[in-house]
């Protein structure tokens, strides 16, 4: 829902930004810089350096967005979903009592992507997942909440694209 917010908000920005970066990377280039780099904010994160790791996560993020201006390819999508993926696995990992929350949020997260595949939008976006992950990684001894709230959030957003499948 807020990702027409933030794209409204962050469009020319992102735009004047991703033609100079895209004319001297490709977009795969930038695609395969965010997910590597969204994948060294985990082992911050399993070290309880989680706003750290927030920091990178959220640079890979703004190189993602970037590459995406350069076309958005299967392999930038998939990236993201490991991406995303990895952050609940790390909060499980430095702290093994949030280990349910993570799989469950783990588990939501694929429940609303399997639902959303032929819809451009979904109601938990990527601001949604940001902002939850920046409030995880602030206050990680709240993670579950965290990860319960945005997980059930994730199931009805699953619930709504497949009905607006019918």
């Amino acid at each position: 829902m807020l990702d027409a917010l933030w794209d409204r908000l962050f469009d020319r920005m992102l735009e004047a930004v991703a033609r100079p970066v895209a004319a001297r990377a490709a977009a795969t280039a930038l695609a395969l810089a965010a997910f590597l780099l969204g994948l060294a904010a985990l082992p911050l994160i399993v070290l309880n350096f989680a706003l750290a790791g927030w920091g990178l996560f959220a640079l890979s993020r703004l190189l993602a967005a970037i590459a995406g201006r350069g076309g958005e390819g299967p392999l930038n999508a998939v990236f993201n979903a490991v991406n995303f993926a990895g952050l609940p696995m790390a909060f499980a990992l430095a702290d093994p009592s949030h280990a349910l929350a993570a799989v469950f949020l783990m588990f939501a997260l694929a429940a609303q992507s399997a639902a959303v595949l032929k819809l451009e939008r979904c109601l938990v976006g990527n601001t949604e997942l940001l902002i939850a992950f920046a409030l995880a990684c602030a206050f990680p001894e709240y993670f579950a909440v965290v990860a319960y709230v945005t997980g059930v959030l994730c199931f009805i957003a699953a619930g709504v694209a497949a009905a607006r499948r019918r």
